[in-house]
């Protein structure tokens, strides 16, 4: 007589238990840093042969929900949030990610499907992405440091650039300028009374600590203008000092008076002396003795006056 289906997965996880046998997970194919953009895939096993990997899942641990959730079932996070595809197929359980990103970082494991605590759980396995994006260069000391692929200062100036970048692991910077062939070591590069000379064309360039051909750079070509320049243009603000001005200013002043005209429009009117309506002729009748108002009619003075 055959056993149930629930029975015969107990009796299994008992052996299993009894045994001290308990499910791993390995990285397959992969040798090495995980880069970004990597294919990745797992594998859960047990040490026994043959065994029905369908009750066995894959799970995360998800920092957010301070869990391990389940990855095996689509309608939940698995296919909008952490974009992993679990397969079955010939008795494997796999888990494979196609594009790997940084929000794949973090720990998984593999356990039966309907344990309720961590004592069939595997070791789990950390997955460690290593990138280094774009690359960013910024004014020091300004209330708006963004800089573009050019910056323009006055001569005589004291300028100092930040490099920074998206990275896996704080990255190793140096700065350069074309034509040159001297190296800065370091994350900013400080040019006190920048003169006409130090024009020219400058790069930052990451690089990933533990990969050097994971780098990137960055190039910003500075302009340096003479003292007879009148005026200069500030990181980030399209405008110089006098021309602010007056684009702030004429437009306030403008608005100033609009306000006073208006003001003096509507006290004028609202002082002058008001003109009574005058009467039209043939309108009234007579005043009657006693009466203190005409009475108005539409029949002609058919009465005489009391006098």
């Amino acid at each position: 007589m055959a056993l149930p289906a629930p029975l015969v997965l107990l009796a299994a996880l008992a052996l299993c238990w009894a045994r001290g046998e308990r499910p791993t997970v390995r990285l397959l194919d992969q040798e090495g840093p995980i880069l970004e953009g990597s294919y990745v895939t797992m594998e859960c096993l047990t040490d026994e042969d043959g065994a029905d990997m369908s009750q066995f899942t894959f799970q995360k641990y998800s920092r957010w929900l301070q869990s391990w959730v389940s990855l095996d079932r689509p309608d939940r996070l698995r296919c909008w949030f952490f974009d992993v595809n679990v397969t079955r197929a010939h008795g494997r359980l796999l888990l494979a990610i196609e594009a790997l990103q940084s929000w794949h970082a973090g720990a998984y494991r593999c356990l039966a499907a309907n344990a309720t605590g961590n004592a069939s759980a595997s070791a789990e396995i950390r997955l460690r992405v290593e990138y280094l994006r774009s690359v960013y260069v910024t004014r020091a000391h300004t209330w708006c440091g963004t800089v573009g692929d050019s910056l323009a200062v006055m001569e005589g100036e004291d300028l100092e650039l930040q490099c920074s970048a998206d990275a896996s692991q704080p990255p190793v910077y140096e700065w350069s300028r074309q034509g040159d062939d001297w190296v800065v070591a370091s994350s900013s590069l400080s040019l006190p009374q920048v003169s006409q000379e130090q024009a020219g064309t400058y790069v930052c360039r990451a690089r990933h600590p533990g990969l050097p051909h994971l780098a990137s750079s960055r190039a910003v070509r500075l302009d340096v203008q003479g003292a007879q320049s009148s005026y200069r243009l500030e990181p980030g603000l399209g405008l110089s000092t006098p021309m602010l001005l007056l684009a702030v200013g004429l437009p306030a002043l403008l608005l100033l008076l609009l306000v006073v005209g208006l003001g003096a429009f509507v006290l004028r009117h609202r002082d002058a002396p008001k003109v009574p309506a005058r009467e039209e002729p043939g309108q009234r009748t007579p005043i009657y003795k006693g009466s203190l108002e005409s009475v108005p009619s539409a029949m002609g003075d058919q009465q005489p006056l009391v006098l």
